[in-house]
């Protein structure tokens, strides 16, 4: 069921986007439940916001796009913004992850600045490629900290890219990946952790999942002080403090913008 209310709500901020925002809503004929009703989802979204720029494709007869935008299941829906950085949303996307859905889509359009420097400053480290997964449910609440912090990164890096991915919309990856507790989120081909995940821990994993490895002789990735793990415990309380912090100023700027 797609929620109409909550887009007409949000009608007012989409129909104010800045800049051009491409929406790439991925199908298949056949063999998907969701996948009208995720086009009858993009078609909506699309009406209300005169930026997005809608494409529709077929995951087999569009197998070259496919590959291009890095989609392995369908129904997937990409927001891609202006300088070339996406998101991916796999599955019937409702309730809280249509909002998280509509807020990506304007933070594309704004060039939203996700993190304090001490976090972009960070990621100025990574040297290889990253994906993020994170296996989420429509009605979870605690899940949505989870996916906008791997939404945020991958808005911040050509190198990290991140799969927000609707669990019940695939059983096979649930068996794959034993899931059983959400969000669940998933570091480069293994690394893995469950539940909450705060921006320092992401920012560990990130970095493990590179090739970085603990050991005595380590220093800080931040600070540069020794420390066995790849970041030291006084920085993660400080990235951790910062996030909550630029966060609560990001909200009080989207209110006053929305008054």
């Amino acid at each position: 069921m797609i929620d109409e209310n909550l887009i007409d709500q949000m009608q007012n901020s989409l129909s104010r986007m800045k800049n051009p925002v491409r929406l790439i809503l991925f199908t298949r004929d056949m063999g998907c439940e969701a996948c009208p009703d995720a086009l009858k989802l993009a078609r909506s979204v699309k009406a209300k916001a005169p930026k997005i720029a809608l494409e529709v494709y077929d995951q087999v007869m569009d197998r070259d796009k496919a590959e291009q935008y890095g989609v392995e299941r369908v129904p997937t829906l990409v927001v891609q913004g202006g300088n070339g950085r996406l998101i991916r949303f796999s599955g019937l996307v409702e309730d809280v992850f249509l909002k998280i859905l509509l807020e990506t889509i304007l933070s594309a359009s704004e060039g939203k600045i996700w993190f304090p420097e001490n976090i972009r400053r960070t990621l100025g480290h990574l040297e290889k490629d990253v994906p993020i997964q994170v296996f989420v449910e429509t009605d979870c609440a605690q899940c949505r900290p989870v996916a906008e912090t791997a939404i945020g990164l991958a808005f911040e890096s050509d190198l990290i890219s991140a799969d927000v991915v609707i669990a019940s919309s695939f059983p096979d990856l649930i068996r794959k990946h034993s899931i059983k507790t959400l969000p669940k989120t998933i570091f480069g081909a293994n690394l893995h952790m469950d539940g909450h995940v705060t921006e320092g821990q992401f920012l560990e994993m990130i970095f493990e999942a590179e090739g970085l490895q603990t050991g005595p002789d380590r220093r800080c990735l931040v600070c540069g002080n020794p420390s066995p793990e790849i970041i030291c415990s006084t920085c993660k309380t400080k990235i951790q403090a910062e996030a909550v912090d630029h966060k609560r100023k990001g909200e009080k700027l989207r209110q006053t913008d929305n008054l």
